[in-house]
């Protein structure tokens, strides 16, 4: 059996029309799956070659090693738990929407694709989130708002009978001090869910760094992180000048400078990762920056294949109908590759991911880059039909 990087090197050649050598055998390989056709000295590229030659490019840097089999196997076996995902996505939008606030219903599909990334058993995951959801449905304010804290603390595994009266207290100190409009049940979340419920707060902090951040949920993810806001703010200076490059920067800007300061974004590893990301996004996003910057920190998977795999989520998202427009399934897409597992990955140096990074993408994805696809009061719309 050939090697992946044999097949490229070789199919790569046809292409540009200055044919290599392969031997006999891994030809009729390649002439039986229908990559090629013609003869061993007369071979033409057919379209499934072409298919073929895109997946193994860009995954050339960590499988060309790799036998054609081994990739194709990984591939099938990587694509089936995506669409497993997906699927039960779907199972919990049914179990799900009865109970969440027709405002609400439309940011219950990243949610539903944040669940079926646990790959836990569906029914007791829907329980849980329902029982999360009992508690801070009385909490007032805006239905989104409280349908993003109960992700938020379904994610950090909250114990709601020591989180619940701490949480209600600080939504109505942030609705008295920032306004009724201000997404408090979330703030609130964020900023306990670091901390014993016997500490205080960060309030003060979060207070400080709402006066430069671009959005409350940004200011309370900060705040939540426990560093000096002198610090935090020093940081988040130098990641958004370069990502504005001396322009005054733009609020998708704004908002990744912030994430990425939660992130721990290395200025050298992870910036230059979100630039490629960015021009490769194209217009599948609105804030195609913050999520370049989401996508970019999973670094044990090049920018390339990142997309590659992004493209495939979204499309596994469209055939089960789980949005109704390219932006949103193109979100849901986005969520679909958080969750995938580092170790079908054969460059992976994956670590467990830190908690305050999960939250921070649970609320990049959720409040940020799907958000903005479903403005505040927009009617629920059906699903994409085929």
């Amino acid at each position: 059996m050939p090697t992946s990087g044999e097949v490229r090197r070789y199919l790569a050649g046809l292409a540009s029309g200055t044919p290599g050598t392969l031997d006999a055998t891994s030809f009729q390989t390649l002439l039986t799956r229908g990559a090629v056709a013609g003869t061993l000295a007369a071979p033409t590229l057919t379209p499934v070659g072409k298919h073929v030659l895109a997946e193994l490019e860009v995954r050339a840097y960590r499988a060309d090693a790799m036998s054609l089999d081994a990739v194709a196997d990984q591939l099938t076996r990587v694509l089936n738990d995506l669409d497993n995902v997906a699927k039960t996505a779907e199972y919990f939008l049914a179990e799900l929407g009865p109970v969440t606030p027709p405002e609400a219903l439309p940011m219950l599909r990243p949610v539903a694709v944040g669940l079926a990334n646990r790959r836990e058993t569906p029914e007791e995951l829907a329980e849980e989130f329902r029982n999360i959801w009992g508690s801070v449905e009385v909490m007032g304010g805006d239905p989104r708002d409280r349908l993003l804290a109960a992700a938020l603390l379904h994610a950090a595994g909250a114990d709601m009978q020591r989180i619940y009266s701490p949480m209600m207290a600080t939504s109505i100190t942030v609705r008295e001090a920032v306004g009724p409009k201000a997404p408090a049940v979330t703030v609130a979340a964020l900023l306990h869910l670091n901390r014993d419920a016997a500490d205080p707060p960060p309030y003060e902090a979060y207070l400080k760094l709402r006066r430069s951040t671009r959005t409350e949920e940004g200011a309370a993810m900060l705040a939540s992180s426990g560093r000096p806001v002198d610090e935090l703010l020093v940081t988040r200076a130098g990641i958004l000048t370069s990502l504005s490059a001396g322009r005054a920067p733009s609020g998708d800007e704004q908002v990744a400078a912030g994430y990425l300061t939660i992130a721990g974004a290395n200025a050298q590893v992870h910036l230059p990762r979100v630039a490629e990301l960015t021009k490769s996004l194209g217009t599948r996003f609105t804030a195609p920056i913050v999520a370049a910057s989401v996508l970019g920190m999973l670094d044990w998977i090049s920018p390339a294949e990142l997309v590659n795999w992004l493209d495939k989520a979204s499309d596994l998202a469209r055939s089960r109908k789980l949005a109704p427009t390219p932006g949103e399934l193109a979100a849901l897409g986005l969520t679909i590759v958080l969750g995938l597992p580092p170790s079908e990955f054969a460059t992976s140096s994956a670590t467990q991911i830190a908690p305050l990074l999960r939250l921070a993408n649970v609320v990049a994805v959720n409040a940020w880059v799907y958000g903005e696809l479903v403005p505040a009061g927009a009617p629920p719309r059906a699903a994409v039909r085929a």
